[in-house]
């Protein structure tokens, strides 16, 4: 038999290589010999990853589905492994103490058929309450929660009975985020990232801590659609990253944004809503914009402010932009309302008929790159 190489190392390196695994799996090292036993603690004290597809039930119907007593037996499974954790941990502790653990890092990954929550809401909140054991328990520094459907997640009420006091990061994907972020629930909330989220509260952020936002292809909920559009209200926020698949729906007060990346898919988005975000942008000193139309398209009614002066703004990248029009050319107007600019990059986008006046004024700046479409074929401009 092969020397066991692997147990000779020390129990902070081992924790931090176990940390990286999902927590059944991290617990089944205790069964590899008798100096793994005690090994795992230390790892899920640094990071908890419970994923529910670690649980699936093998058991499915003739159609490959899987029946309501397999679904609720894979329910049961979690459940079970995660109070059995629970009680190993406080085992530890003196008797069980009730002293909270103060994770790294909680990571939950729920998966299931579509429609499950409302199936089987009793199930469905009784997962919640998991949720929010967990939270007290082990009050995580960053929270991660992806979901393969739309299960409800209301941080601020878990604030109001949990305590989320020492979350720094919030990592959300696929969920129903129904009561936002604030500063009175997460004092030391610095970084939040929502992707392919449903939004169904009128307040998504409000934070004098949070530094970097990202929202990525998320919508209102259909019964918010009347309502004033959703706010973020971070003051020291410095980087913002948005991808656009659905109506305009943010409101951003931000005065110290440093960078920003936008992407519009242009599949729900609305024009207005493209113009009037590129206006609230104003304070930048780095710009990305992806998928944008030209402005004449989207500066559509009359009455709409001119694009403001970018007085901070020193790079700006345009990828797959439209930079056509007579009147209303946004490579120009960027030109002559970034007064500082230093360095332009220009990636596949369209470009006028003639540019020749643009060409000059990007002659002007310290670095270039300029890879456009025109008329039809890709130009290589260097300079």
């Amino acid at each position: 038999m092969a020397p066991d190489r692997l147990s000779k190392l020390p129990d902070c390196l081992l924790q931090g290589i176990l940390s990286s695994l999902g927590a059944r799996q991290v617990l089944q090292t205790t069964a590899l010999s008798r100096r793994w036993r005690h090994v795992w603690r230390g790892a899920l004290c640094l990071s908890l990853d419970i994923d529910q597809r670690e649980f699936e039930a093998a058991s499915t119907d003739h159609d490959g589905r899987s029946s309501r007593s397999v679904e609720l037996e894979e329910w049961a499974r979690v459940d079970d492994f995660a109070d059995s954790l629970l009680l190993l941990e406080l085992d530890r502790r003196d008797g069980g103490d009730g002293l909270p653990l103060d994770l790294d890092s909680l990571r939950l990954h729920v998966v299931d058929h579509l429609q499950a929550s409302r199936r089987r809401l009793p199930l469905h909140i009784k997962w919640l309450e998991w949720v929010h054991g967990c939270l007290d328990r082990y009050r995580p520094a960053a929270l991660e929660i992806q979901s393969s459907y739309d299960i409800t997640v209301d941080l601020r009420l878990m604030g109001f009975r949990s305590d989320l006091s020492r979350l720094k990061t919030a990592r959300l994907t696929g969920i129903l985020h129904s009561g936002g972020l604030g500063d009175s629930v997460c004092p030391q909330l610095e970084h939040v990232e929502f992707t392919s989220c449903a939004i169904g509260f009128g307040e998504v952020v409000t934070s004098p801590t949070l530094k970097k936002l990202v929202m990525d292809r998320c919508w209102r909920r259909g019964d918010m659609k009347q309502r004033a559009p959703p706010l973020v209200d971070a003051p020291a926020l410095t980087s913002l990253r948005l991808v656009l698949e659905f109506q305009g729906i943010w409101v951003f007060r931000t005065p110290s944004l440093v960078e920003a990346s936008v992407r519009s898919t242009r599949r729900w988005v609305g024009r207005a809503d493209e113009y009037q975000l590129l206006c609230n942008l104003y304070n930048v000193t780095r710009l990305e914009l992806s998928g944008f139309l030209a402005l004449e398209k989207i500066r559509m009614k009359r009455g709409h402010q001119d694009l403001p002066k970018f007085h901070n703004l020193t790079t700006l990248l345009l990828d797959e932009c439209d930079l056509t029009g007579e009147v209303y050319n946004m490579l120009e107007l960027f030109l002559n309302n970034a007064p500082n600019l230093e360095k332009l990059t220009l990636q596949n986008c369209k470009l006028p008929q003639d540019w020749t006046e643009s060409k000059k004024m990007c002659l002007n700046l310290k670095f270039r790159e300029i890879n456009c479409h025109k008329e039809g074929d890709l130009q290589q401009v260097d300079h």
